[in-house]
């Protein structure tokens, strides 16, 4: 998985904003939770022919606690 060059800067929200490029996707998103340091991937959840401001969804969830 190759890394993004450039900031990635919290907009609002689920929203965030991507300062650099040209930017090729496939992209993976990677999230750690803060209070637990779980780690979610969610490979390839941007296709190569993303666009911008469009919505994509990954059916990765992190598993509940019991």
């Amino acid at each position: 998985m190759g890394r993004i060059k450039g900031v990635v800067k919290h907009v609002w929200g689920a929203n965030w904003c991507i300062i650099g490029g040209p930017l090729k996707g496939p992209f993976s998103v990677k999230i750690t939770t803060l209070s637990a340091g779980k780690t979610l991937l969610a490979t390839d959840v941007v296709p190569r022919n993303w666009a911008p401001k469009a919505t994509y969804s990954s059916r990765r969830n992190f598993s509940p606690v019991l």
